[in-house]
């Protein structure tokens, strides 16, 4: 697995179908143009797309991985410190638990689909944080792409969701032309604040494109994260008050 690299922007998973090739965002499923008033664009926010082994400018802890804190100075007085310390060895706290170890185990073992990328999608919510791995889409290409003809996601690798990356605030809708899985869509803004969700339904031939739904967002949004409507793919989404994206 390649070094992890700090990124400016957010967002995806898909897959390589046999015998398709990449076309324009209104002939395939995924990304189409944006239908409603221009975004402006704004400054990335770093805290919600993180990297590891990158220095940045301005350093924020990150959901993704254990934070040291600093030592707190002790109250105690010389005399009640000695009367209350304990040895050395018994004073060390266990090493904190990775939480994204077991989604980069995942990541370790599997191949995301050709033009796409992977990486570690972090969600806090009430019951705290949890980590899923991802297949990402950042590219025009694999964003147009999405999830078009994939009928078992299971089938990826383990992967819990695609996350769509954008390089700045967009407002554009998505559609599910030639995507037979039913999909749950959710935007998410570049603070890591969830804009909107909503499900999407299958738009597949005989029925014209032109007739295929365009599901929009609320407002405008920095990644949206795409999975399957089944309580095997719940990744605490619906709840959720934070979302981060770790990008090999």
């Amino acid at each position: 697995m390649q070094q992890f690299r700090r990124l400016t922007a957010m967002s995806a998973v898909a897959v390589v179908l046999v015998g398709c090739s990449v076309q324009e965002s209104t002939r395939s499923g995924g990304l189409i143009a944006p239908t409603g008033p221009p975004v402006t664009a704004t400054s990335p926010a770093s805290a919600v797309v993180t990297v590891v082994g990158e220095s940045i400018d301005a350093p924020s802890a990150s959901a993704l991985g254990p934070v040291e804190s600093p030592a707190e100075p002790s109250a105690l007085t010389d005399e009640q410190s000695s009367e209350t310390s304990a040895p050395a060895e018994t004073l060390a706290s266990p090493a904190e638990p990775d939480p994204s170890a077991d989604a980069r185990a995942v990541l370790a073992a599997a191949d995301p689909p050709e033009g796409f990328g992977e990486g570690v999608l972090g969600v806090t919510g009430p019951a705290g944080l949890r980590v899923w791995p991802v297949i990402v889409a950042d590219t025009p290409q694999s964003r147009q792409r999405g999830l078009m003809g994939v009928a078992d996601f299971a089938a990826l690798g383990g992967y819990a969701a695609m996350v769509f990356i954008f390089e700045g605030d967009t407002s554009g809708a998505f559609w599910m032309r030639n995507t037979p899985l039913p999909l749950r869509i959710t935007f998410v803004s570049a603070s890591g604040s969830v804009v909107s969700a909503t499900d999407m339904v299958p738009c597949l031939a005989p029925t014209p494109p032109e007739e295929c739904e365009r599901y929009h967002p609320d407002g405008p949004y920095r990644i949206a994260i795409e999975h399957p409507l089944s309580p095997a793919f719940d990744i605490g989404l619906p709840s959720a008050e934070f979302v981060e994206v770790t990008v090999e």
